[in-house]
């Protein structure tokens, strides 16, 4: 698409009719405190690293105090924001550089700035823009995607993106582009369920419109229903696999995924994997890991060079996709909720990856096992945590495979933490103990039996119950044969 000067206006209006709000997130009174809160954001939410801050500040308000505090004291204030031990030693340096070179003033030079310790060309972008009112353009996860998505740029790294972005628009409105591309990317735009039926600027929007691929996903938007009176589409688009080759470097942050992929054959394309993915037992001896689940090592899966990195969204937090954009490597994300969104990610997969005869195979067979409308049975609580106690709802993937058994799932939705009381009220008639991801064993069993003399206390497998996609047939089998008990 080319961008010519009017519709770049018209892109402009169309952001700020939408977000007239757009400003800056991180809360901050001064200079400091805003490139401290900057530091602390990479790789953390906004909202996460306001949290933090006021304490931070508390005891360390300006750089002269900051530089003279203990390591230990600082990780231990930012350790909620992530890789913490790293952050402390750049703010620790950050303050010392200031009192050195700056008399513990935050400069308002760019090259300067760029140079204290944890401070890059994006940070150093933000405190210009917020602080200083110099205009500046700093282009974060949020903006190198909508950027990406608009076709405001092909660049793949966030400066050249940034460079693209600023000779597009007029230098008196970078700062204003800023916020509004990030709010857009947040409230709108997400990485993994682009909002294209409610999207402001939709019509000038290449990807959204089913022109180019995603940038970000590899996928193409295919809009199902005509736009409706107000502009918008009438319904939320769909992905439609356009990849011309399947990806040759998989890294998966999914045990069940990586098991699946084995099943399907396609061990050879594994080139790295979490921790946690250990099925079969030779992958941990063949294929090198990258972490956990939660935490994977991002410059190890650099290292890797992946054309693929696949994610799952209960499992992985999203700061993970986010770095990986950043990185410019490609990912995609699974949501299973139900055992039909099985079926439908088997396809996906198969698609994506070249396997699609194993997907389609796999997927008939499996609606053969699905019940349209399942017997109610009895009343069932799946515990998945104890210290607290945390339960399985019936919205869960646990709780749909529990349902389509042949149980009625209790609880309340997603994965509710119980009282001791909470947890009486519910009075099931059967409970279910999954050796996943808690090692529920014989003495907890016995313990809850005590409590509910009335009901069956059943221990589990718990790969079989949580692992789905590649033992989603092998948990219903399981809990179908455990009913007829």
């Amino acid at each position: 698409m080319r961008w010519t000067n009017a519709k770049l206006k018209d892109l402009q209006a169309r952001l700020a009719s939408a977000y007239p709000d757009a400003k800056c997130a991180l809360d901050h009174a001064d200079p400091f405190q805003l490139v401290v809160a900057t530091v602390l954001s990479a790789q953390c939410t906004d909202s996460r690293v306001n949290i933090t801050t006021p304490a931070l500040f508390g005891k360390y308000p300006d750089a002269a105090r900051l530089a003279k505090g203990k390591t230990a004291d600082v990780e231990a204030l930012v350790k909620s924001t992530g890789f913490f031990r790293n952050k402390a030693k750049n703010l620790l340096g950050l303050a010392n550089a200031l009192m050195m070179r700056h008399g513990g003033q935050v400069p308002n030079d760019a090259a300067q700035l760029a140079a204290l310790p944890g401070v890059g060309q994006k940070t150093a972008n933000v405190v210009l823009a917020n602080a200083f009112g110099v205009p500046a353009l700093a282009v974060d996860t949020h903006i190198f995607r909508v950027a990406k998505r608009l076709g405001l740029s092909e660049a793949n790294t966030p400066e050249k993106v940034e460079a693209d972005l600023c000779r597009l628009f007029l230098r008196a409105d970078w700062i204003e582009l800023h916020h509004q591309l990030i709010f857009h990317g947040r409230r709108c735009c997400d990485a993994r369920k682009p909002d294209c039926a409610h999207c402001p600027v939709f019509e000038t929007c290449p990807t959204g419109t089913g022109k180019i691929a995603d940038p970000h996903s590899g996928l193409t938007f295919a809009v199902q229903e005509a736009r409706d009176g107000s502009g918008f589409p009438a319904t939320q688009n769909a992905f439609l696999n356009t990849s011309p080759e399947a990806p040759k470097r998989i890294i998966s942050l999914v045990p069940s995924l990586t098991e699946l992929l084995v099943q399907w054959g396609l061990a050879s394309r594994l080139v790295g994997r979490t921790r946690y993915c250990i099925a079969p037992k030779w992958i941990r001896a063949t294929v090198p890991d990258v972490g956990g689940t939660k935490d994977p090592n991002l410059q190890r899966i650099l290292d890797l060079k992946p054309d693929l990195v696949i994610l799952e969204k209960d499992e992985n937090p999203k700061s993970i996709a986010d770095a990986l954009t950043e990185a410019a490597i490609p990912w995609m994300a699974l949501d299973i909720r139900t055992l039909k969104d099985c079926m439908a990610a088997w396809i996906w997969l198969g698609e994506k990856l070249g396997a699609l005869d194993q997907a389609k195979a796999r997927a008939a067979e499996f609606k053969i096992l699905i019940k349209p409308k399942p017997h109610k049975g009895p009343r069932t609580l799946t515990l998945v945590w104890k210290d607290p106690w945390i339960a399985a709802g019936p919205d869960t993937y646990v709780g749909d495979l529990v349902r389509q058994s042949g149980f009625t799932p209790q609880a309340a939705k997603g994965y509710p933490r119980l009282s001791e009381e909470e947890l009486d009220a519910l009075n099931p008639e059967v409970i279910l103990l999954p050796t996943e991801p808690f090692r529920f064993t014989k003495r907890h069993a016995l313990e809850l039996q005590k409590r509910f003399p009335n009901a069956l206390v059943h221990i589990v497998d718990g790969q079989a119950m949580t692992w789905y996609l590649s033992r989603t047939e092998l948990g219903l089998e399981c809990l179908r044969a455990l009913l007829k008990c």
